[in-house]
């Protein structure tokens, strides 16, 4: 039976994938993986491959053998390549916490999830041999990971011991522990399921898992430790990234054609708003009732959030400058002004996001930490924050006025530089954080009492205040007519929801109540597509006009602001956030991210009339005044404009 499993092995091996044979012989013995795809194996040989599924520690050894067997194209022997595959069905494709440990015990799965924690990479000992110091003689003992066994007795004197380890004649290898975590229940910011995962040889140190972000494990569902409740782990057989990175996405014939419909016709989308652009769409597709008929303050809020969800192009320059491109949102608000559920929001769009509560997390716990624990033996493991998961994407932290000093301490340069420097065990790493931040605050007090300045209210200092590229208060506002339009659609949202969950008839009113402008799958594929487009200025007019802002932003300050710097005694009598050129850096990605959103490759005037609108109300928002700023009517320059806003909750 053995020499027929490996036979089949090796004819699948010899005619279908005899170029990955020859490429692998090539690099032997620098490169020992042999990566196979499971469901090519299972379109050529069904049994063979449910095989591999089912019992995957005897059949492995198997293709080992059926690999040795292949004829190369070069005198060489590959006797220890390893077989690594991927591309598992959907049956054994899954996430921590999503299956039945005791039903899966020593399968082969594909487990998705996001790096919770990592060790570094140690040498393992993988077979100890063992000397006896009466009479010299080896006995050699394979240990799985976290075992350690001496002999009984020597198998020559037949004495039991004393033993030690002879490291010339012992094999070891790379090893790495991580803790594997269920993303989906992370970035809702609900209960996590996790899993521990061993990696071994080539795949300890590997790309995917250095930045913590979401892989795919393919191993087998081990259980160890003793006593009646063992605990379920997994080692691994093969690691990739999980998903695409935006540049590399692909898109499907459907998706290509939505494009095309929202950026030559995005009148033909229902929105109710007269000549709609695509922006507008993604702004009515993004939340309804925050949209619908609800005060232009409240617009501007969710047009924010589909700025930021687009954002800038992050790059570096010839002269190793990096240029942020993540827009950064900070929401304070009153409760019951809907903040946190346009947060939530925005975190389960997006293609890449992580979740989490300031109230809930440290310092640590928004950036990232090197712990010794017993996780890692008694080495150190690394525990990334919100800011690190969320690479590529963005993070998500509600209650940010709840995380405390320290953590918000550790945000500054994270935020601006968008790495995170660690210390571990006398090296220093860094971790990348490219990521735009979404915080959600309440003022102190819980509401805001009225004419107090924003910084007065929260409580945060302006050093962190300053990273935000926009801040927009969410302020309660009691007008009866507003309210009234608000509380009537959020009552026909529920009564057709109710209806369509029931199975009821539903007339027109509620299907157009319910029916979303975009499916959330139609929602992430445009931002994705936005992602792709690095939209440059269309002509000398825009950078410009972009520069007269700034001028005017800077030099139009009231009286009490004209001499910004500080006083013999070291005081700043200047505004609380100053203007500097960070806030022409604001613009200027509000700018590109709106070209982006409107799905165009160029920045235009309209891009720089929402990048004014929008930087010059948060600069508002912050007790600055407005110069020219359009979308809110203009403002006097030595009068504060009333922040008041209001949404549902």
């Amino acid at each position: 039976m053995t020499d027929e499993l490996s036979e089949r092995v090796a004819q699948y091996l010899r005619w279908q994938v005899s170029d990955k044979v020859a490429l692998l012989a090539q690099r032997y013995p620098d490169d020992t993986s042999l990566t196979l795809d499971w469901t090519a194996l299972a379109r050529w040989d069904p049994t063979l491959a449910e095989d591999i599924l089912d019992a995957p520690d005897s059949m492995l050894e198997y293709v080992e053998a059926g690999i040795t067997d292949t004829p190369l194209p070069v005198d060489t022997s590959l006797g220890q390549a390893t077989p690594r595959f991927e591309n598992l069905p959907e049956s054994h494709t899954t996430a921590p916490g999503e299956f039945s440990p005791s039903d899966r015990r020593g399968q082969l799965l594909a487990l998705e999830g996001q790096v919770a924690k990592r060790t570094q990479v140690q040498p393992r000992l993988v077979e100890a041999a063992f000397e006896c110091q009466r009479c010299g003689t080896l006995t050699r003992i394979p240990f799985e990971p976290g075992q350690y066994i001496e002999p009984f007795e020597c198998v020559g004197c037949e004495m039991k011991g004393p033993f030690r380890i002879n490291p010339d004649q012992s094999r070891y290898e790379d090893y790495q522990k991580l803790l594997l975590e269920n993303p989906s229940s992370a970035a809702l910011g609900g209960d996590t399921s996790d899993i521990i995962a061993h990696l071994q040889g080539d795949l300890a140190g590997h790309g995917a898992i250095a930045n913590c972000q979401d892989v795919v494990l393919v191993g087998e569902l081990q259980f160890r430790g003793g006593g009646p409740i063992p605990e379920p782990q997994v080692v691994v057989n093969s690691v990739q990234a999980a998903g695409q990175t935006y540049q590399d996405a692909e898109f499907t014939a459907d998706q290509r054609d939505l494009f095309e419909r929202l950026r030559e016709r995005p009148e033909s989308f229902d929105v109710d708003i007269e000549n709609p652009s695509t922006a507008d769409v993604l702004m009515a597709a993004a939340a309804p009732k925050f949209v619908s008929g609800s005060h232009p303050r409240d617009r501007q809020v969710v047009r924010g959030l589909v700025l930021q969800l687009v954002s800038a192009s992050t790059f570096d320059g010839p002269d190793g400058s990096h240029y942020r491109g993540d827009v950064h949102v900070l929401l304070p608000g009153d409760p019951g002004t809907g903040k946190s559920v346009l947060a939530k929001w925005a975190a389960a769009v997006a293609p890449r996001s992580a979740f989490a509560s300031g109230e809930r997390v440290s310092g640590p716990g928004l950036t990232a930490a090197a712990v010794k624990d017993d996780f890692s033996d008694g080495g150190f493991s690394i525990e990334p924050g919100v800011l690190v998961r969320a690479h590529e994407g963005i993070a998500v932290v509600d209650e940010l006025d709840k995380a405390g000093e320290d953590a918000i301490e550790k945000m500054h340069s994270a935020l601006a530089d968008q790495i995170l420097p660690l210390s571990l065990a006398g090296q220093s790493m860094t971790l990348p954080a490219e990521c735009g931040l979404l915080g959600v605050c309440n003022p102190l007090g819980g509401h805001f009492a009225g004419d107090e300045s924003l910084v007065d209210a929260l409580g945060i200092n302006s050093p962190l205040l300053s990273r935000f590229d926009l801040i927009m208060q969410m302020r309660s506002k009691q007008d009866r007519e507003h309210v009234r339009e608000l509380a009537e659609s959020m009552i026909r949202t529920w009564s057709a929801s109710l209806k369509d969950a029931t199975g009821q008839a539903l007339d027109t009113a509620d299907a157009d109540a319910i029916d979303p402008v975009l499916s959330m799958d139609e929602y992430r594929a445009v931002l994705m597509r936005a992602r792709q487009l690095h939209p440059t200025p269309a002509n000398d007019r825009v950078i410009e006009a972009l520069a007269a802002w700034f001028e005017e932003q800077k030099m139009a300050l009231p009286e009490r602001y004209r001499d910004a710097l500080a006083d013999a005694d070291g005081r700043y009598h200047g505004p609380p956030v100053p203007v500097t050129a960070r806030k022409l850096g604001a613009a200027r990605r509000v700018a590109q991210a709106s070209a982006r959103a409107n799905l165009r490759e160029e920045i235009t005037m309209a891009d720089v009339e929402v990048a004014k609108e929008m930087v010059s109300r948060s600069l508002a928002d912050l007790d600055i005044p407005i110069v020219h700023n359009a979308g809110l009517g203009g403002g006097d320059v030595n009068r504060r404009e009333p922040a008041d806003l209001t949404g549902v909750s």
